[in-house]
C-alpha cells in the first residue's frame, strides 16, 4: 500500500510554458502548458495521461529543470526552485528529482559499459567517500533492480542489452543517487508488450520499500490504472480532469476522459473501440484560443466553452474537473 498522503514533498502551481515558433515574419506563440497544478506525494504514484502533443513531456522537463517555466512555480520541500539558476542548488535539486527518459538506448551512453553508466551520478553527486566502494555499488543497483549475474551486467554495453534490460539500467543509475521524486517519461511505450509489467512492477515495488514519489507520464490509461494511485488527465496544454484512478477510471467526467476510455478495448462491449462521438481533430497548441480546447470536438460545446477555461469544480474530496458542465 502506498503511505498516507499527508504534506506534498514536491507542488506545481499554475505551471506555464510557451515556445515561440516560426521566423520573423511568421513568428508565433506556442502555449504548450497552460495553468498546470498538482501535487506529488512521498509513496504516491500519481499519472499524467494525454495524448502525443497534449504537454506533458514539457511539465516533466520542467520539473526536471531542463525547461525554464513561463511562468507558476515549483515548489520542493516547501522551497520554490522553478526559477532558481544557482549552480550548487540545482546540483542538488536534480540529486533528489530524478528523471527516466522514454527511449532507455539513447539515454545511456553507448561507447562506455553499463559500469561506467552508474558511476558517473555516484561521482557527479559525491555519493561515493572511497573509490574502493564504487564497485560494490554499482553491483547493488543492479542488484536492486534485479540484473544478475551483477558482475555480468557491469561490464555489458548498452547495445549487448535488451529494452528491458535497459530501462532497468536506466531506473538504476536514477536509484544512484538516492532520490524522493522520480519522473518516468513514458518509460514503458518503446519496451516489448511483454517485459511492460516487469518494468511497472520494479518501479511499483520501489515506491512501497524507499517511499518514492512517483510522476508517471504516459498515452495508456490502461498502465496508469495499474500503476497509479492518482490520474490526471491532459489534452492541448491543460490539465482537464484528475482524481483518484479506479474512481476516475470507472466514472469519468470531462467529455475528453470520456473519450480517452470509451478507445480502450473491453470485453464487455465486445471490443468496440468508439462509444464517444468524436467531431474535429485535436488542435495545435498554436492555435489554441481562450476557452476550453476541447470546445471543437465537444458534442455538450455550449458558447461559453469558447471563451473562457471553465474554472477547476472540485466534485468531491477527491475529484475535480474543468468542464461547464458541472459548474
Amino acid at each position: 500500500m502506498a503511505a498516507e498522503k499527508v504534506q506534498p514533498i514536491l507542488e506545481v502551481k499554475a505551471l506555464s510554458k510557451d515556445f515561440v515558433a516560426g521566423n520573423v515574419l511568421t513568428r508565433r506563440t506556442v502555449k504548450a502548458v497552460q495553468d498546470a497544478t498538482f501535487n506529488l506525494y512521498a509513496g504516491h504514484v500519481t499519472a499524467l495521461v494525454g495524448e502525443s502533443g497534449s504537454g506533458k513531456s514539457t511539465i516533466v522537463r520542467m520539473i526536471a529543470r531542463l525547461y525554464q517555466p513561463t511562468g507558476g512555480q515549483i515548489l520542493f520541500k516547501g522551497q520554490d526552485v522553478a526559477h532558481d539558476r544557482t549552480r550548487g542548488r540545482l546540483l542538488k535539486y536534480r540529486s533528489q528529482v530524478q528523471m527516466i527518459f522514454q527511449d532507455p538506448f539513447s539515454s545511456l551512453n553507448p561507447v562506455h559499459r553499463v559500469r561506467h553508466n552508474l558511476e558517473r551520478p555516484l561521482i557527479i553527486h559525491k555519493r561515493i567517500k572511497r573509490r574502493q566502494d564504487m564497485r560494490e555499488q554499482v553491483h547493488s543497483l543492479l542488484r536492486r533492480v534485479s540484473l544478475t549475474p551483477v558482475e555480468e551486467f557491469a561490464d555489458k554495453y548498452p547495445h549487448q542489452l535488451s529494452g528491458g534490460q535497459r530501462q532497468r539500467v536506466a531506473i538504476a543509475r536514477a536509484l544512484a543517487v538516492e532520490p524522493l521524486v522520480i519522473l518516468a517519461d513514458e518509460p514503458v511505450s518503446m519496451l516489448d508488450v511483454s517485459i511492460r509489467l516487469g518494468i511497472l512492477n520494479l518501479m511499483a515495488q520501489l515506491r512501497n520499500e524507499q517511499n518514492i514519489a512517483f510522476l508517471y507520464v504516459t498515452h495508456d490509461i490502461a498502465s496508469a490504472r495499474y500503476f497509479a494511485n492518482e490520474i490526471l488527465v491532459m489534452y492541448a496544454g491543460h490539465i482537464v480532469e484528475g482524481g483518484a484512478s479506479e474512481e476516475l477510471i470507472q466514472n469519468p467526467q470531462h467529455p475528453y476522459t470520456q473519450l480517452l476510455l470509451s478507445a480502450v478495448p473491453d470485453p464487455a462491449r465486445g471490443l468496440r473501440t468508439a462509444e464517444v462521438e468524436v467531431v474535429g481533430e485535436i488542435p495545435s497548441l498554436a492555435e489554441v484560443g481562450l476557452g476550453c480546447p476541447f470546445a471543437a470536438r465537444c458534442a455538450h460545446v455550449m458558447d461559453k466553452c469558447r471563451k473562457a477555461m471553465p474554472p477547476r469544480t472540485q466534485l468531491s474530496e477527491t475529484r475535480w474537473t474543468r468542464c461547464y458542465l458541472y459548474e
